[in-house]
């Protein structure tokens, strides 16, 4: 903001710098308004830069579908036709993995939806404020799993068994959320090593 008022106030004494020529008022000394110039010069290169960042941040989208293989869809079709693209092309990892994907934020939404809280009548018929969380651990996914092979048997390919072998949330929660997987892999390398 600052630079913007230093921006005005330059750009006021340039002008009155030319003005004061034609009306007969002393004219303002060569270097202010040079310095005046070279700030309307600054300010124009400095929109012209913000304009280009800000067309810089718009490829992140692109980026990330190139470099990282994460592809983001808007529509169920979309997501369709790119997997039939890498099954004509042969490119099972990339059609394994969007399904992955696929399966992993529905798992995700479908909890996200779930109540975490809320008021429940005790057996003396008074409300108590509850949390749900270990009550939404044991609801099932299975729907979200027969889905998932039902997708990879589409396509000719064997699910994973860890995944065939989920049933709650919690199985879910245990598999990809909490950090005892890595926990037990570092210890059974130890044992192997003893």
């Amino acid at each position: 903001m600052k630079r913007i008022y230093l921006l005005i106030a330059c750009a006021t004494m340039v002008l009155n710098g030319f003005a004061a020529g034609r009306y007969g008022e002393p004219e303002l000394p060569g270097w202010l308004t040079f310095m005046g110039l070279i700030m309307i010069v600054w300010g124009i290169l400095e929109i012209i830069l913000f304009f280009k960042v800000w067309g810089m941040t718009n490829d992140i989208k692109a980026l990330k579908k190139d470099r990282f293989n994460e592809t983001l869809f808007e529509t169920k079709g979309e997501m369709a036709r790119y997997l039939r693209r890498n099954l004509v092309i042969g490119n099972m990892e990339n059609v394994k993995r969007t399904l992955l994907k696929n399966f992993i934020d529905n798992v995700e939404h479908g909890y996200g939806e779930l109540q975490t809280s809320g008021y429940v009548k005790d057996e003396n018929g008074n409300d108590k404020w509850t949390n749900f969380k270990e009550k939404n651990l044991k609801e099932s996914i299975r729907p979200y799993v027969d889905n998932l092979q039902k997708q990879y048997a589409k396509i000719g390919e064997e699910l994973p068994v860890y995944i065939q072998r989920m049933e709650t949330f919690g199985d879910y929660y245990h598999l990809f959320v909490k950090e005892e997987l890595t926990v037990e892999i570092k210890k059974e390398s130890e044992d192997k090593k003893d």
